[in-house]
């Protein structure tokens, strides 16, 4: 029985030592537990954030497709009838001058020169024209040969005159017959023939030799009025011609190229004499707004190279009719300038003035929108979209005034999109002033 005893247990062991396994096994499934509930929690805590937006986000734009499209809009108002267009416009003077030669020649002296201030009639230029000169004595002399030969006729008249006396006295006392009577009388009526057309040869000659002297005058290049020279193409013993057309060399204007001037022009223009105190701005005006411009009205000029400065205006008269090629008006703007200031040439932006009985309401012309069926402005009514057809007046490029179709108070909207479509539901909000078209 001890045997028995000892072969059920193990050699050199204890009854102790043989169960200690069993419990590294289940410490080992308790960490292995633990590490899943950790990882779980883990990944839990990190998918419930990305649920919850998910959610958010899913709901934000449910939320979103349901809503209302959101539209800036402005509310417009009638415009005043004090407006103001502005137009491009030249500055050129009131009163100018381009001198051509009347005579033709050289050139023999010039006394005034580019920049010199001229008065009415002052001497600019000397022309040598002997030909014109030698004409003007030969017809002095052919007007002092008809002045003697009309003496010459006279003598004879009286002569004759004599002569029919003595005659006749002889034919009254019976001593001549009537035919001598006849042939006296008759000589004393050729006698006045002859002298009346000596008299009319004189009036003839007399009047070549004022036209001859007339042109002879021209030799003489004066200022018909005061002003300033700006431009002078010839110099001393230059070939000038009073034909009107160049021959050879053309003159050319001073400052076109640049450089001084070349002179040497055969018919060209002398001298250019502007009066710079007189100055005046031709402006352009269109045709929807031509029946605006009235005569007297001020109009406010600005230039680029005088920034600052507004010199003042006024409509002093206008062509009554426009061009056929530009469909515009012309329009005379009369300025003051007592400081000389301007110059002709330049470019200036003119301001006009005006009343306009009926100018419509002023929007910006990105609320516009140009349709078949014609030009359309969309107005929010009870925050519903109804797009009314309008009739458009002036333009001013990024804004237009609406003649028709429009009324004081209308909200419209500002740079309507693709939503914004008749009866369309929306969400009205100011626009920023910015962006906002017209004004009061």
């Amino acid at each position: 029985m001890s045997a028995d005893v000892q072969a059920s247990t193990p050699m050199g062991g204890d009854p102790q030592h043989g169960a200690q396994p069993e419990p590294k096994h289940g410490r080992r499934l308790l960490w292995i537990l633990i590490a899943i509930v950790v990882l779980g929690l883990a990944l839990l805590a990190g998918l419930l954030p990305h649920y919850n937006r998910d959610k958010i986000v899913n709901a934000r734009a449910e939320q979103q497709k349901n809503a209302l499209p959101i539209v800036e809009v402005q509310t417009v108002h009638s415009a005043s009838s004090e407006q103001a267009l502005t137009l491009p416009g030249t500055v050129i003077p009131l009163r100018s001058a381009h001198i051509y030669a009347r005579a033709s020649g050289y050139l023999k002296t010039r006394y005034v020169d580019l920049g010199d201030t001229v008065r009415k009639g002052q001497l600019l230029a000397v022309i040598s024209a002997p030909d014109l000169d030698a004409s003007v004595a030969q017809l002095a002399a052919t007007v002092q040969q008809s002045k003697d030969n009309v003496l010459t006729a006279q003598s004879n008249l009286r002569l004759q005159q004599a002569t029919y006396g003595r005659v006749h006295t002889l034919v009254l006392h019976g001593i001549l017959s009537k035919q001598d009577d006849d042939a006296a009388l008759a000589a004393v009526e050729s006698a006045q023939s002859n002298l009346e057309a000596m008299q009319n040869a004189v009036k003839a000659a007399q009047g070549a030799l004022a036209r001859t002297q007339a042109l002879a005058d021209f030799e003489q290049v004066r200022s018909p009025i005061n002003g300033t020279i700006t431009a002078r193409n010839v110099e001393t013993g230059n070939l000038v011609s009073a034909s009107g057309a160049a021959q050879g060399l053309t003159a050319e204007p001073v400052g076109s190229s640049g450089g001084p001037p070349t002179g040497g022009a055969q018919g060209g223009e002398l001298f250019d004499v502007v009066d710079l105190g007189s100055l005046e701005v031709f402006v352009s005006v269109p045709e929807q707004d031509a029946l605006f411009v009235q005569t007297g009205r001020p109009v406010d000029l600005t230039l680029s190279e005088l920034p600052g400065k507004t010199f003042k205006g006024k409509v002093v008269r206008s062509s009554e009719s426009l061009s056929q090629q530009t469909r515009t008006l012309l329009a005379e703007v009369q300025i003051t300038d007592p400081q000389h200031r301007l110059r002709p040439g330049m470019f200036a932006s003119a301001q006009m003035h005006y009343k306009a009985p009926n100018p419509g309401i002023l929007i910006s012309g990105d609320s516009l929108l140009s349709l078949a069926r014609g030009q359309f402005v969309p107005v929010v009514e009870n925050n519903v979209i109804q797009m009314r057809q309008v009739n458009v007046g002036r333009d001013l490029g990024t804004q237009v005034y609406i003649t028709a179709g429009l009324k004081d108070g209308d909200i419209i909207v500002v740079n309507p999109n693709d939503a914004v479509k008749q009866g369309a539901r929306v969400t009205a909000r100011p626009a920023p002033a910015g962006q906002q078209g017209g004004g009061n």
